[in-house]
């Protein structure tokens, strides 16, 4: 009968050992990417914040995250800052001020944005929308910070 409970409680700590394990490493694989946007001091409402993975998706509607970030709540000083909780990996940000309050970024006939924008890195557009190349960043376990400076167009 004790050899039963021994060999039971053994797979149980067997158990609970793996567990926790794949619990750390699940937490090791998770980045923490620190946003910060000039421009909107005087600013009120709120700004979107898009998370991209692959050109193939890059400025569409599938993306990997899409933050909405109250101005009033994550003004420090002249910047509004957030931060977001990412799997390791490379992506790319396209963050939009939303002067209308709708969630929508508005866009004249040909799509230019008519609401200020910022893209990572600072990307600029040049003949169209800027690429994702010129955009992406790589995600590793250090936290790292991207600093956009947002703009009418």
């Amino acid at each position: 009968m004790m050899t039963r409970l021994m060999r039971a409680a053994c797979v149980l700590q067997f158990l609970v050992l793996v567990l926790s394990f794949q619990s750390a490493q699940a937490e090791e694989l998770t980045g923490i990417l620190m946003v910060e946007i000039s421009g909107l001091k005087d600013a009120s409402g709120n700004v979107y914040i898009a998370v991209y993975d692959s050109d193939s998706t890059w400025l569409s509607d599938d993306m990997v995250l899409n933050q909405k970030v109250d101005i009033a709540d994550a003004l420090d000083g002249d910047l509004v800052r957030t931060e977001l909780l990412l799997p390791l990996g490379d992506y790319a940000l396209s963050v939009f001020y939303d002067q209308d309050g709708d969630g929508e970024l508005k866009t004249n006939f040909i799509g230019m944005p008519k609401e200020p924008i910022a893209l990572s890195n600072n990307a600029v557009a040049k003949f169209g929308p800027p690429k994702y190349s010129d955009a992406v960043f790589s995600l590793g376990a250090q936290p790292i910070i991207q600093s956009l400076s947002i703009k009418a167009l």
